[in-house]
Order: C-alpha cells, then sequence, then structure tokens
C-alpha cells in the first residue's frame, strides 16, 4: 500500500462492526451508556476523516483546500472524542449520594472543560497546519497539531487524578475500561513521538472502545448484571425478613408469614390532575409515559435500597428499612424522593410534558406480610402507610410532604417549612412538614 493506512481501516472496520453489534442490543440507559454512544459515532467520523486526511496529504500539492479541511477536521473530531472521554471518566464518579457541593464541583469541571475544548477547537482553526513528506513517510505538524498532545496529555493525568481520588466509588470494571484509554494514549504518544509515520492514534481510539465494550458498556453483560443484582436484593431481603421474624431457618411461604417492622419509612406518589392529562394525551399515551417514567425511578431505587411495594396507574408506594437493621430510611426515602423529583424534571424535558408529581412520607411501624411460595408477595399494614397517603393529597405539586416523625429525624439535615395540618381518619389532624428539593429539582 503506497500510504499508511492499514490500521486505520482495520480500526474502521472493527468500529462498524461494534457499532452493529452495540445499537441493535437493548440497554440499560444511563449517562455513561449516552456517551457511549457519542463515543462509537465520533470513532466512525473519526477514522473515516484519518484515512480522508492521510490520502489529502499525501496529494496535498494538487489539493491544499481540501487537504486542510480535512486534516484540521480530524483533529477537531479527536479534540472532542478525548472531551467526551474527560466526560465519561467523570460521569463514573457520580452518585445519587454525593452531597450536592460535589456534584457541582463535577458539574463546574465539565464545563471547563468544554470551554477548553472549544477555544483550542477555534485555535485549530486559525493556526497553520505544516506537513511532511509523502507515501508511507508522511504526517502532519505544527501547532494545530501540538494542542491535540498538549490536551490528550492534560486528559490523561486528569482522569488518573480523578480515578485515584474516587477510587472507592468506582466499579472495578469501569476503572479499567477508563485506566485503558490511559494506557492507550500512553503508548500511542511515545510510539509516534519516535516514529511519526505510524499514524496510530485513530486506531488506539477503536481499541479503547473494544476494551470498554467488553468490559463495562455490553449491553447483554449489562442486563446479567442488572438481574443479578435484583436476585442478590431480594435474598437480602427475604433473609433480613426472616431473621427479623424470629423464624425457621427455611421459612414456609406456603402460607403467609406476618412480622413486625418497628422503624420503616413509608413514601406515596401520584401524578396531579392524572384524569386532565388523560383526557388531554390519551391513555395509551399517558400510561407510556408513566411507565416510562416509573421504569427510571424503580432504576434509581437500587442506589437508595428502596423497596417498591406497589404501583396502580399514577399510584406508587415504596418502603425503605425493611431490608437493612441501620436507623437511615428515612434519609434514604428523602433521598429518593429528591431523585425521584429530579428525573421527572429530566423527563419532562426530554419529552415536552408537563407532568407534576405529590409526594408524602410517614415513618413508623408498620406489619409486613410475606406471601407465596415461588413468587413472592408482600403487603403492609400500618399508621404510616395511610399517613403517607393522607400527606401526599395534602401537598403542593412537586413537593415532598413528610410527618413529625421524618421531620424530627431529618431536621437538621434539610430546611423545612410548617404545612397545613394532615386530617388522617381514626386520629385527627397531624401535623406535616413541607421540603424544598434540593439541587435544582423540580
Amino acid at each position: 500500500m503506497p500510504i499508511s493506512i492499514e490500521f486505520q481501516i482495520a480500526g474502521l472496520v472493527f468500529t462498524i462492526i461494534l457499532a452493529f453489534a452495540f445499537f441493535k442490543k437493548v440497554k440499560w440507559d444511563s449517562l455513561q451508556n449516552r456517551i457511549y454512544k457519542v463515543l462509537i459515532l465520533l470513532v466512525l467520523v473519526l477514522l473515516s476523516l484519518d484515512i480522508a486526511s492521510v490520502i489529502s496529504i499525501d496529494n496535498r500539492d494538487e489539493y491544499p483546500i481540501i487537504n486542510a479541511i480535512l486534516s484540521k477536521a480530524y483533529l477537531i473530531v479527536m479534540l472532542y472524542y478525548i472531551y467526551c472521554i474527560d466526560v465519561y471518566a467523570i460521569s463514573c464518579t457520580m452518585s445519587n449520594k454525593l452531597p450536592e457541593y460535589r456534584k457541582k464541583i463535577k458539574q463546574g469541571v465539565i464545563v471547563f472543560l468544554g470551554i477548553a475544548t472549544l477555544v483550542i477547537t477555534g485555535l485549530i482553526c486559525i493556526n497553520t497546519l505544516y506537513y511532511n513528506g509523502y507515501g508511507r513517510k508522511l504526517y502532519s505538524y505544527g501547532f494545530p497539531s501540538d494542542l491535540i498532545y498538549i490536551f490528550s496529555t492534560f486528559s490523561v493525568a486528569f482522569v488518573i487524578f480523578i480515578m485515584m481520588l474516587n477510587f472507592r466509588n468506582i466499579q472495578l470494571s469501569k476503572m479499567f475500561s477508563i485506566l485503558s484509554f490511559c494506557i492507550m494514549e500512553g503508548i500511542i504518544a511515545i510510539a509516534q513521538l519516535f516514529n511519526k509515520e505510524l499514524l496510530l492514534v485513530g486506531f488506539g481510539c477503536s481499541a479503547t472502545l473494544f476494551i470498554m465494550y467488553f468490559t463495562v458498556e455490553n449491553p447483554d453483560a449489562q442486563t446479567i448484571s442488572r438481574l443479578s443484582h435484583a436476585n442478590k436484593r431480594a435474598r437480602e431481603l427475604l433473609k433480613f425478613y426472616t431473621t427479623m421474624s424470629g423464624s425457621r431457618k427455611n421459612i414456609d411461604t406456603s402460607s403467609s408469614t406476618t412480622s413486625l417492622f418497628p422503624n420503616v419509612c413509608v413514601m406515596v406518589l401520584d401524578v396531579v390532575d392524572f384524569s386532565k392529562f388523560s383526557n388531554r394525551m390519551g391513555i395509551e399515551r399517558l400510561a407510556k409515559y408513566l411507565s416510562s417514567l416509573f421504569e427510571k425511578i424503580e432504576s434509581a431505587s437500587d442506589s437508595f435500597r428502596v423497596e417498591k411495594l406497589r404501583s396502580f396507574g399514577s399510584f406508587y408506594m415504596a418502603v425503605s428499612g425493611v431490608n437493612s437493621e441501620n436507623d437511615a430510611s428515612a434519609t434514604e426515602m428523602v433521598h429518593f424522593a429528591i431523585e425521584i423529583l429530579n428525573i421527572l424534571k429530566k423527563t419532562n424535558t426530554q419529552s415536552g410534558m408537563n407532568l407534576q408529581l405529590r409526594i408524602g412520607i410517614a415513618s413508623g411501624p408498620i406489619v409486613v406480610d410475606l406471601m407465596g411460595n415461588q413468587n413472592f408477595i408482600f403487603n403492609a399494614w400500618g399508621q404510616p402507610m395511610a399517613l403517607a397517603d393522607a400527606l401526599h393529597k395534602n401537598c403542593l405539586p412537586n413537593t415532598i410532604n413528610v410527618s413529625e416523625s421524618v421531620y424530627s429525624q431529618l431536621k437538621e439535615l434539610y430546611d423545612f417549612e410548617a404545612a397545613p395540618e394532615t386530617e388522617l381518619e381514626g386520629v385527627g389532624k397531624i401535623r406535616s412538614w413541607q421540603l424544598e428539593p434540593l439541587g435544582g429539582a423540580v
């Protein structure tokens, strides 16, 4: 071959196969998954431009303008690929349980890197790119190329720093895939420093995608991981339930078994003006929207040790504190409720909707009934269930109403406002408190 494009062609073929395998499968929606989709598309464009720019450099005397456009476009796409890797690394350190100020810092870093990327894009466009050699000995150099090397080196150091700073909070598979990018970039930088005509960068990006796919972004592996996690939680819940029952090692679930849980938190939520939206949108469209919303809520519940008790129509009830022996059930549930409002805000923005929720949270003792032989069914009774239901009916749209017991546990952590008293049948009027959601929730 007269010019050195074997690595780029191989990388392009591999990436096309990877893209076909990835996009045809059902995937769990996550921020990292969405970034990975962008990375695949960027690498496809990157390798195509890499091949075209090498051909144009070899014929630069005949087509100087086309050569300049293709070569700089290649550098710019490379720049945005590196930026997306940085964002991917930062997103892996994000967690629903992070303090709000740490989330703001990480978001600020992403914005800063984005601004730096835009500035470098402008500098690449206005500065001259130079070329050396023909055939298999050609390569580009100059200030635009130097900017990419500098930004790439900074990104590698930055990503390693982020990984080390958040080492305990990142899954090993994600740590491996991200650090593989750093190793790959380092090897390529050293190889091209001494052999500039090798042109390995595009192939290295493709190889990084493959490593990420087989470690963290394989849809099949994600599905298996989610199912394994769900099974583990179910086993932990059943084990803890039988322990609390003080019962036999092998509990007989062919008939119902009832236990008292003394410190459980209950959340009830419902859609505001459900009938109005149903008439305006049509029940089929609204049901599809709510199904998507509740699916995202279910996914988020994994991070808060919250269990769905029941849902029907626009109604959703969850409990915390039945699968752990700590006293953090109220904290977990309020964190979960705030995350639900954030999910609602994002979902409304994406769909152009304006659905609103009312959320009530109460705590106290409840009785849980475990029924079934192979397929377990949970049911629960107690004043917190009725109180959470009454609280959600008595609060403003997109706010969280909590009972006196929840308020007493969390008043040092959040700012509450006194809400109108809630009438509970058989008990009378009960004080309630409204929580203003934090961190940009609806």
